[in-house]
C-alpha cells in the first residue's frame, strides 16, 4: 500500500528569473569588508603646493575603506536605476541590519578569553563603539540620500541623462556620508587639520571613483535593463 508521505513531492517556493539578487549580494558583501578596513587611517601621497595651502603639509589620509567602498555607491547606482526605490531601500536596510550583525558579532567575540596567541584578534576587530555608530549612521544617510537623488531625478529625465544622475547622487550622497562618517568618527581624537585632510581627501577620492567607472557603470545598466524580464513593464 502507497503511504501518504509517498505520494507526496517536494516543494519549493519558486523565484522570479532576475539579477537582483546578485547585486544585492555584491552590495552587502562591499559593505561588510569595508566595515572593518575602515577603521584604519592610512597615509596616501603628498601633493606639493596643494597640501602646504590647504592641509598645512603632509600626505593625504586615507581609511581602509577607500579600497572598496565607493563601488558600493556604483552598485547602489545600478540597482536604483534599474529596479526603483522600494528594492534600492530593502538592499539599503539589508545593508545596515547585516553591517551592525557584524558589529555585535565582532563585540561579543572580543570579550571571550582569547586562547594564547590569538589575542591580537582584539585589536585588529573589536569594533570601537563611536566608530560603529559612525559607519551606521553614515551609510544609512548617505545611501538612503544617494538612491533617493537618482529617484528624482529618473522621474524627471526618464531614460536620459542616466550619467548626470549617477554623478549627481554620488556628489550629493558622499558629502553627507563622508561628513557624518569623518566627524563622529574621529573629531576629538586626531587634530583639526588632519580631520580637514582625512574628511576632504576621503570625499574627492570616492566622487573620482564614481566618475572614472562611469562608463563600466552605464555598460552594466544597460545589460540589466535588457536582460531583466520585467523591466519597463
Amino acid at each position: 500500500m502507497t503511504t501518504s508521505s509517498q505520494n507526496q513531492t517536494a516543494s519549493y517556493a519558486e523565484v522570479p528569473r532576475s539579477y537582483y539578487d546578485i547585486v544585492v549580494a555584491v552590495f552587502v558583501g562591499l559593505l561588510l569588508i569595508s566595515g572593518v578596513t575602515a577603521t584604519k587611517l592610512f597615509e596616501g601621497p603628498t601633493i606639493p603646493g596643494f597640501s602646504d595651502w590647504f592641509y598645512g603639509g603632509g600626505p593625504l589620509i586615507f581609511d581602509g575603506g577607500a579600497f572598496l567602498f565607493p563601488l558600493s555607491y556604483v552598485v547602489g547606482d545600478i540597482m536604483t536605476e534599474v529596479y526603483g526605490w522600494k528594492r534600492a531601500k530593502r538592499a539599503i536596510w539589508t545593508g545596515f541590519a547585516m553591517t551592525f550583525l557584524a558589529a555585535v558579532t565582532y563585540r561579543i567575540v572580543s570579550m571571550t578569553h582569547a586562547v594564547e596567541g590569538f589575542e591580537a584578534w582584539d585589536g585588529v576587530l573589536a569594533p570601537v563603539t563611536r566608530i560603529t555608530i559612525a559607519g551606521l549612521a553614515g551609510y544609512l544617510a548617505g545611501n538612503m540620500l544617494n538612491s533617493f537623488v537618482v529617484v528624482r531625478l529618473k522621474q524627471r529625465a526618464g531614460e536620459n541623462n542616466v550619467a548626470a544622475r549617477l554623478i549627481g547622487s554620488t556628489i550629493v550622497g558622499e558629502f553627507v556620508d563622508t561628513l557624518i562618517f569623518c566627524t563622529i568618527a574621529f573629531a576629538g581624537t586626531i587634530s583639526t587639520m588632519e580631520l580637514t585632510n582625512y574628511t576632504v581627501t576621503g570625499y574627492v577620492y570616492k566622487c573620482l571613483v564614481e566618475l572614472c567607472v562611469v562608463p563600466l557603470t552605464l555598460q552594466v545598466i544597460k545589460f540589466l535593463k535588457r536582460v531583466e524580464p520585467s523591466y519597463g513593464r
